[in-house]
């Protein structure tokens, strides 16, 4: 079972990456929240495989994610047409890339298979 964190500042995006998560066999929903900063308390406690986090809303504590959760796959979600290949800041030693956020249920998908 992978254990899928979402970090999403859109509401309606949120509530639609959640239920992708829970539809999805051999994915369990860790938590969904609105920021990295609103995140952090509870990330270690929440010990996701999968953090999905806004490219936008990606900054220094995405960096802080990566070091309390080094095995974690961060995804970055983008709504541009072209995502870009490369993390946007890269954490330290943490798995990364990037997806468009219409590409997120063919990624979930994959996790299982």
């Amino acid at each position: 079972m992978k254990r899928v964190l979402i970090v999403e500042p859109h509401p309606q995006v949120r509530g639609a990456l959640s239920e992708l998560v829970e539809d999805e066999p051999g994915c369990e929903l860790a938590g969904a929240f609105t920021t990295i900063a609103e995140a952090m308390p509870l990330v270690s406690e929440l010990m996701p495989d999968v953090v999905l986090v806004d490219a936008d809303a990606s900054d220094r504590q995405s960096r802080r994610i990566g070091e309390l959760l080094p095995t974690a796959l961060l995804v970055f979600l983008s709504a541009a047409a072209e995502p870009c290949k490369e993390c946007p800041e890269p954490p330290a030693e943490t798995p990364c890339i990037s997806i468009l956020k219409t590409d997120a249920p063919e990624f979930l998908r994959s996790l299982t298979s």
